[in-house]
């Protein structure tokens, strides 16, 4: 059988024993017994590794988690490995990374020293030529493509360089297929050792009610999965709410250890479905992007003809053919009363089992199981006669419209005989199949051409599988026949808006059938924003004659379920669009026989590909780290990595960009850092909160970090206001506004992959846009862009605008980038690694508004509205757990006065991460500013 799998991830690593001093973060003492090294504690972070035994050890894994995120089958993994080489040369680490063909890789960073170095996408002849550059200099230098003759799997090469640790992050993304009545969400771990810290985490999030969440015990072979029964032991399956799962996997090493002495190694597997119904499916809509799941339920199957076309030359002997009889035998149990069936085999010649259609019922089955015992391979390979009769036998079958037709077409080699030029085969098949009729190409074998075999499959409306010899073939095409072979609908047509003008770029909405336990995913763009209903109906043929199915959702209303607004998940459905779009355009271009129009489609792919950073066929991923500077080595003070850094010369000609040293005894960095090294910046202090009913006054500077959590200052008080704020993953907040000196800051809000004890995901600022007068400037933790010029965090000296002077500095062992408008107003965005502080290895942004007095009265967002308040904390008091009380009163011209609660707690400062005192507030937040907190949710990042 082919294998359902859904995700796909294998690490392999050859084992080794390491030994490693540790610096304790607590003191400064060298611990003085050396460890095996198999993991390190997450909570704690190692800051310098001295390695004993140099010679001849080898990398090793000591920090595996694999984290999937699912929401409305659109399922994002990201794999994390931690590996360390002790050795004193460099060596090559080879992870093999197995994914089925449904998944692209979207990201691959590597960290290395403390310092993350993203991938880069490009066609797969540039990408190549990178990383053999990188790999001569001695550089550690990873790439992604994908490998030939193995249709589901990626590689990944690291260079590891000598006595170095290389954090390895892979992110991919896929659209889970519904096949026979479930998801499956497969993860195949193969580290090949124990790894002290090994986790798997996988979050479920759906439209409808999901009814089934299941766990099977992990497996070791891929043919395995049919009607595997049982639990996996170590697995929890917690429930948050009715449509939202969480399944975690935390073996621990005793747990490894008992599956080998080299670990686990096999397939976690997540089973799940949702509530179905006769009905037309689910519409997501977001940002003008739709999304529809078709998967009808309580249909009746249509009736079958099944035609199996066998190859019995002379190249099918030994094994295949025994493996292809018992592979049609358990077809042909598997047949209804109703069906019909006939079996024809070609070598040179063509026979036919019987001279028309079977029906199906015991004895025709036993009669047909003995003629497929005396099949025997002989002879040459006539595959153009057997297909084209084949065709021509099923169009004078009759009944053809009441019935569903299912081809199956199984071969192991070339043409040898009649037609042998494939070309010509695939236009005589294409011709002659004016009917249609699906054609299901499998290949038996390393050595059948499967590129023909796909190709036949394609130009059908088929699909293709390879049929490996050296496993149980059997079950693999059983598998395949399961998914295929009970149609419930036909000829199946879908349309949006009655086939409007205004719903462009769609996927493909032609399907020559619907199988019972699958589901169909259409997906497009509505161009006219004045839509409101968007109205759907599918057509098909049933068991008992048409079937139409409608819907009718409004857009722009909340109440419809079928919906989800923006920012439930960032760009969810444009992505789904694209991940549908490229994969249907590469299997348009395998069938595609026109060298233009082939062409055509592939570069289609291509620039999709490149534009929504996939790694596919056409693509790879190169990570390089730069090359070692001349100067010292890095370490924990700054000073030693601001010599480093400058030690460089970094020759970068960007557009509109001038660099300008800083003045001898000063500036605007050694300004910003003393600003920043002190115990609480600009007033603030130790000791209790803010004077016993004396009045404060407006803020003068606030900012905000994970999950986000927020921190205002506000004159006249000696402790900050903190507050956080409830955002989700897609959402865009505006965190200040002027119209005055038309200054706008917006953030937008990443998944952690994290969540808190009440099963919420915790999230972080991912991507800040500053828009300025006519600039324009967008801040990730990999890149920095203002007005198309490209800003490098590893820089040091300041970059000088017309309007902008832009520095980057390091506090704390962070990249702070300081932003001056020239107007009194100065804005800090600091690169963060959640690692650091929570179990996610996701890269985020603070920001920190350094000085606002250049901001107009007219301020707003989530820092601004503090501008124009005055704020003060009064009757201060301990309650019974000992924490400082106080009433938090805030008045503002032409509103009422409030007052709450808050408590005075240690809350981590956004840029230099030291915790402080701060008044927080539980209150709800609608008390705290004065107005609706939705009114801080923006639709586009780029809104001023």
């Amino acid at each position: 059988m082919i294998h359902v799998m859904r995700s796909i991830v294998g690490i392999n690593l050859a084992r080794h024993r390491m030994y490693q001093y540790e610096r304790n973060n607590d003191r400064k003492d060298w611990d003085s017994n050396p460890s095996p090294l198999t993991g390190f504690d997450t909570k704690t972070r190692p800051t310098d590794i001295v390695y004993l035994g140099l010679g001849n050890q080898k990398p090793s894994i000591y920090y595996l988690h694999v984290t999937s995120d699912i929401r409305f089958r659109f399922a994002t993994t990201l794999v994390t490995s931690k590996v360390a080489n002790p050795a004193n040369t460099s060596q090559e680490v080879k992870f093999d990374v197995t994914l089925p063909d449904e998944a692209y890789i979207s990201d691959f960073k590597m960290e290395i020293g403390g310092r993350i170095y993203p991938g880069e996408i490009n066609e797969k002849a540039a990408a190549q030529k990178q990383y053999d550059a990188a790999k001569k200099k001695g550089q550690s230098a990873g790439q992604v493509k994908q490998q030939p003759r193995k249709t589901n799997s990626f590689s990944v090469d690291v260079n590891v360089g000598a006595q170095e640790k290389v954090v390895f992050n892979l992110t991919y993304q896929e659209l889970l297929k519904r096949k026979r009545g479930s998801y499956e969400h497969v993860i195949y771990i193969d580290p090949k050792q124990v790894v002290k810290d090994f986790q798997i985490g996988v979050s479920i999030e759906e439209s409808r009610d999901i009814t089934t969440v299941r766990v099977p015990p992990l497996r070791n072979d891929l043919e395995q999965a049919v009607n595997q029964t049982g639990q996996n032991s170590l697995a929890v399956i917690e429930r948050p709410t009715k449509r939202s799962a969480r399944v975690s996997f935390s073996p621990s090493e005793a747990d490894q250890r008992l599956s080998s002495s080299q670990g686990i190694s096999g397939l976690f597997v997540v089973e799940y479905d949702i509530d179905r119904k006769s009905d037309a499916g689910d519409v997501l809509v977001v940002d003008g992007y739709f999304v529809h799941f078709f998967a009808p339920s309580d249909m009746k199957e249509i009736p079958k003809d099944v035609l199996l076309i066998l190859d019995c030359s002379g190249s099918m002997g030994g094994r295949k053919i025994g493996q292809m009889k018992a592979a049609v035998i358990g077809v042909l149990k598997d047949l209804h009363e109703g069906d019909r069936f006939n079996i024809l085999k070609f070598s040179e010649i063509v026979e036919y089992y019987k001279d028309s259609m079977v029906y199906a019922n015991k004895k025709s089955i036993d009669d047909a199981k003995e003629y497929v015992e005396s099949l025997s391979p002989t002879g040459g390979t006539n595959i153009n006669a057997g297909m084209l009769q084949g065709v021509d036998f099923l169009k004078t079958s009759g009944d053809i419209n009441e019935r569903s037709q299912v081809v199956f077409f199984l071969t192991d080699g070339e043409a040898t005989s009649g037609i042998t030029d494939n070309s010509r085969i695939l236009e005589n098949i294409r011709n002659a199949n004016s009917k249609a009729f699906p054609v299901y190409s499998l290949a038996f074998g390393k050595g059948a051409d499967y590129e023909f075999v796909k190709k036949v499959a394609v130009q059908n409306n088929g699909l293709s599988r390879r049929i490996y010899e050296d496993s149980d073939a059997t079950l693999q095409i059983k598998g395949f026949y399961d998914e295929v072979s009970s149609a419930i609908l036909k000829n199946v047509t879908f349309k949006y808006l009655n086939n409007a003008s205004s719903v462009q770029n769609l996927t493909t909405v032609n399907f020559p059938s619907y199988f019972t336990g699958s589901e169909i995913v259409v997906a497009g763009k509505i161009e006219n924003n004045a839509v409101r209903l968007f109205d759907l109906s599918v057509q098909g043929l049933g068991s008992t004659g048409s079937v139409e199915l409608a819907l009718s959702a409004d857009v722009k209303s909340k109440p419809f379920p079928e919906l989800t607004k923006s920012g439930d998940y960032e760009q969810i459905t444009e992505k789904i669009w694209a991940y549908l779009t490229i994969k249907q355009l590469l299997e348009k271009s395998i069938g595609e026989t026109d060298s233009t129009t082939k062409e055509e489609l592939k570069n289609k792919a291509l620039q999709l590909s490149l534009q929504y950073k996939f790694v596919t066929p056409l693509t790879s991923m190169v990570v390089t780290k730069p090359e070692e500077k001349s100067v010292g080595t890095l370490r924990e003070g700054e000073d030693a990595e601001l010599i480093q850094d400058r030690s460089q010369s970094v020759q970068r000609q960007n557009k509109g960009v001038s660099r300008r040293p800083l003045p001898s005894g000063g500036g605007l960095a050694s300004q910003f850092f003393n600003s920043l090294t002190e115990p609480i910046r600009r007033g603030g202090g130790g000791g209790g909160g803010g004077g016993g009913g004396g009045r404060g006054g407006g803020s003068y500077g606030g900012g905000g970090g994970g999950d986000p959590h927020f921190m205002i200052r506000i004159k006249g008080m000696t402790h900050p206001l903190c507050f956080d704020f409830p955002a989700k993953p897609g959402d865009v907040l505006r965190l200040l506004s002027d119209t005055k000196s038309g200054l706008f800051v917006n953030a937008g809000i990443i998944p952690s992959f994290e969540f808190d004890r009440h099963g919420k995901m915790k999230t972080f600022m991912g991507e800040i846009i500053i828009l300025y007068k006519s600039h324009v400037m967008k801040i990730t933790p990999s890149e920095i862009i203002y007005d198309g010029a490209h800003l490098f965090w590893q820089d040091n000296l300041p970059y000088d605008f017309d309007d902008v002077k832009v520095e980057i500095i390091t506090v704390s062992g962070f990249r702070v980038m300081n932003v001056d408008f020239r107007n009194n107003v100065q804005i800090a965005i600091k690169k963060t690694n959640a690692s650091r502080f929570h179990n996610s290895s996701v890269e985020y942004l603070n920001m920190y508004i350094e000085n606002e007095a250049g901001l107009s009265k007219a301020s707003d967002g989530i820092l601004g509205q503090f501008l124009h308040r005055y704020i003060s904390v009064y009757k201060q008091r301990s309650n019974k757990k000992d924490q400082i009380v106080g009433h938090l009163q805030i008045k503002e011209p032409g509103f009422d006065t409030t007052r709450m609660r808050a408590v005075l707690v240690k809350k981590p400062d956004e840029i230099t991460a030291k915790r402080e005192p701060c008044w927080n507030i539980h209150s709800k937040l609608k008390d705290v500013f004065d107005r609706n907190v939705q009114d801080f949710y923006i639709k586009d990042i780029m809104q001023t």
